[in-house]
């Protein structure tokens, strides 16, 4: 079989096919990039359009737009302004949410105040520069004060509309454009604009800051007059009380503590008291130890006169060796230590009597101090009892001092930061540029491309949602339930006539196709009496019959094509034959059949023309005689084709299927509606006629996208243009 089968769908039963009738074939349907490519192409002289006219759109706005001048000023927005005081490094500063903060700063950029003071600063209602650039109405004569107003308002809009803010990624700095037609009212604005943001956020720090003062001047008249009632209520206490501090501290949690006069004394009389029982201690061990305590103070004179006895003693008795005990020196030695004894007793006797006395003394003291410090406890027990409500008034005085202090530290550092550097700087003043920003030329053309680009994508997708026309010849089954028997080529340059004698054309080629495929309709081959018909004129049925009636007589088959259509004849037009007895004769009851068939040698079988019109085509059409014609036809010919009407607004096809074995609908490509092809269809099936299948004719550079028209497949210009030995 020819390679050109290979396009060609063998009919099935819709009933029976796995696609059923209204499910697509989704193993044959394109995918969706590939439809989208053909709908392109299909469509690419309104893709073209589209795109050019966009171009060319973009370039007329682009040359008929003004030239305007951008001019940029920058600025930096801090968080919060440094203060130059120490001060502000000793206190907690809250979080600042910079997100808001900045988005803040971003609308006070773009607020009608704002445009507002910069219309008044630069008194732009009266600059000729920029009035002549925004075309502003101003009148020479005297306005009143709600015209100036409005001319204010109008021009503090214009204002905001040609404002650009853009903050600097990842930074501080913002940038403030003006886009003017005039370059040096461009830097006048951004200037004029950055020089009134810093001025207003400067008179909006002092204005809080002169509020705060207010505030906390008034506050710290109402904790000083606190601080001094209780204070004043402190000290007529103690004065009550009879309570004398002598110091006072502040402990690490801000309390104050003092001391008081009979509490230093406590404290002077414990020391002395102790000091006096050490002293009792130390006298009561010398009166019990004689040559301890006092007795110290003569150790001196008592040992110096005891050394001397011993010496004398030992002198005696080296004396008494030597000479008698009643020799003078002997004698006198004696006498010297009796004398040494006395002495030594006498100041032992004087030692411990004043071990005795130092010992009263001592206890004495004791006995005072004890005393007295006895009566300094009960006057301190009674005096703390008092310290309680003391030290309730002693809290209130703290705590007033410390809100007072702490409330005149804030308002010292207020004043202070009333004079500190603004958070809000400007970077880099606005230039005056020396081209225009607008128009881009590069920019207006890419837009103007991507626009094009997009109403071409929508004229695209709104004629294809317009067009129900079958382009690719395989939808033929899943949207009608017919199976699509040969796909035709669109004959350009010529005729079909021409195109069907020729083997090596591609229109041959195509029907050779279909007359392969009509083989296995049945089980004797191809149908012997076939009706080829459409749903609406010109969608190539004559040119269908005339070139399958050439091709099937190609194959050795008697065969003879009959002119049905005998409201609009055309074979005989193709042909190139006289009209003049044919179908409208015979059904009217002329007997000659012979005289009405002509053989075309060239074409290889024989024909019937139409005949002269008849008044009731319907009529004769739906008579017994067409049945006969059949039948007598079948018995001399092979094959019996019948060229019949359109479907659609006649009643003629229908009549002439049931006098066949099966028709062939034939729908043009991209031109018949899927409505037409459907009313036509199931006005056969109505009939009771038996469909074969579907030819798709007019298949041209449109579908090749889907695998029909020029080159198709293997193909059906397989060959062309090549030698016969090849």
């Amino acid at each position: 079989m020819n390679q050109a089968t290979a396009g060609a769908v063998v009919p099935v039963d819709p009933a029976s096919s796995p696609y059923g009738s209204g499910e697509g074939a989704s193993s044959t349907a394109l995918p969706e990039i590939e439809r989208i490519f053909a709908a392109v192409l299909n469509h690419r002289n309104w893709v073209i359009a589209a795109i050019v006219g966009a171009l060319l759109l973009g370039l007329l706005a682009t040359f008929l737009a003004t030239p305007e001048y951008t001019s940029t000023a920058r600025i930096e927005i801090l968080p919060d302004s440094p203060v130059d005081t120490s001060v502000a490094e000793q206190r907690d500063r809250a979080m600042v949410n910079e997100v808001a903060f900045y988005n803040t700063q971003y609308s006070l950029l773009k607020s009608e105040s704002l445009a507002d003071r910069v219309v008044r600063a630069g008194n732009l209602t009266a600059d000729k520069d920029f009035i002549e650039a925004f075309k502003l109405d101003v009148s020479e004569a005297g306005m009143t004060s709600s015209e100036r107003k409005g001319l204010t308002d109008k021009a503090a809009r214009v204002l905001l509309k040609q404002l650009e803010v853009t903050p600097v990624r990842a930074s501080s700095l913002v940038d403030i454009s003006f886009s003017t037609p005039s370059p040096k009212l461009s830097a006048k604005l951004a200037d004029l604009w950055v020089t009134q943001f810093v001025q207003a956020t400067i008179d909006r720090r002092f204005a809080a800051t002169s509020d705060a003062r207010k505030y906390l001047e008034a506050r710290l008249e109402t904790l000083r007059q606190n601080l001094e009632t209780s204070e004043r209520s402190l000290i007529n206490y103690t004065v009550d009380k009879g309570i004398v501090n002598l110091t006072s501290d502040t402990d690490a949690s801000g309390r104050t503590r003092t001391q008081t006069l009979v509490a230093a004394d406590i404290a002077q009389i414990g020391s002395a008291l102790a000091k006096a029982r050490e002293n009792r201690i130390a006298a009561e061990a010398e009166l019990s130890n004689t040559m301890t305590g006092v007795a110290q103070a003569n150790m001196s004179t008592i040992g110096s006169l005891r050394q001397r006895r011993a010496e004398l003693q030992a002198e005696l008795a080296q004396t008494q060796t030597v000479f008698a005990d009643d020799y003078p020196s002997v004698v006198s030695l004696r006498a010297q230590i009796a004398n040494l004894d006395k002495s030594i007793a006498e100041e032992t006797r004087r030692s411990t009597q004043g071990n005795r006395e130092a010992y009263n003394a001592a206890v004495k003291a004791e006995r005072d101090l004890q005393a007295e410090l006895d009566g300094l406890t009960s006057r301190y027990n009674s005096q703390q009892r008092e310290s309680i409500e003391m030290a309730i008034l002693q809290r209130e005085v703290d705590s007033n001092r410390q809100l007072y202090e702490a409330l005149l530290q804030r308002y010292k550092e207020i004043g202070v930061a009333g004079v500190g550097t603004n958070n809000v700087s400007l970077v880099d003043r606005a230039k005056i540029p020396n081209s225009p920003s607008s128009p881009n030329l590069f920019f207006n053309l890419a837009l103007a491309l991507l626009a094009g680009l997009l109403a071409a994508a929508g004229i695209v997708i709104l004629l294809e949602k317009l067009d129900s026309s079958v382009r690719d010849p395989q939808d033929v089954l899943p949207r009608f339930g017919l199976p699509m028997l040969g796909a035709i080529p669109e004959v350009l340059g010529g005729s079909v006539a021409d195109a069907i004698t020729d083997k090596k054309s591609a229109t041959y080629e195509a029907y050779f196709s279909l007359m392969t495929n009509l083989t296995f309709l049945t089980e004797h081959g191809a149908p012997r009496s076939i009706m080829l018909t459409s749903s609406r004129p010109q969608e190539g049925k004559s040119n269908s019959s005339l070139c399958l009636a050439t091709v099937l007589a190609a194959t050795g088959k008697s065969v003879i094509l009959v002119d049905a259509d005998v409201r609009n004849p055309s074979l005989n037009r193709y042909l190139e034959i006289p009209n003049q007895r044919g179908l409208s004769h015979y059904l009217s009851g002329d007997q000659d059949l012979d005289g009405m068939i002509e053989r075309l040698p060239k074409f290889g079988f024989s024909i019937i023309t139409a005949g002269k019109m008849p008044p009731n085509a319907a009529e004769l059409l739906g008579s017994d005689r067409l049945g006969t014609l059949v039948e007598t036809l079948l018995t001399r010919y092979d094959h019996v084709l019948i060229d019949s009407p359109p479907l659609l607004g006649l009643a003629d096809a229908p009549l002439i299927a049931r006098r066949v074995e099966g028709v062939l609908f034939t729908i043009e490509a991209n031109a018949t509606k899927n409505r037409a092809i459907a009313t036509a269809l199931s006005r056969l099936r109505m009939s009771g006629a038996k469909l074969f299948g579907a030819i798709v004719t007019k298949v041209g550079a449109r579908n090749q996208v889907y695998g029909y028209g020029y080159g198709y497949g293997y193909g059906f210009s397989y060959g062309s243009g090549k030698s016969d030995g090849q």
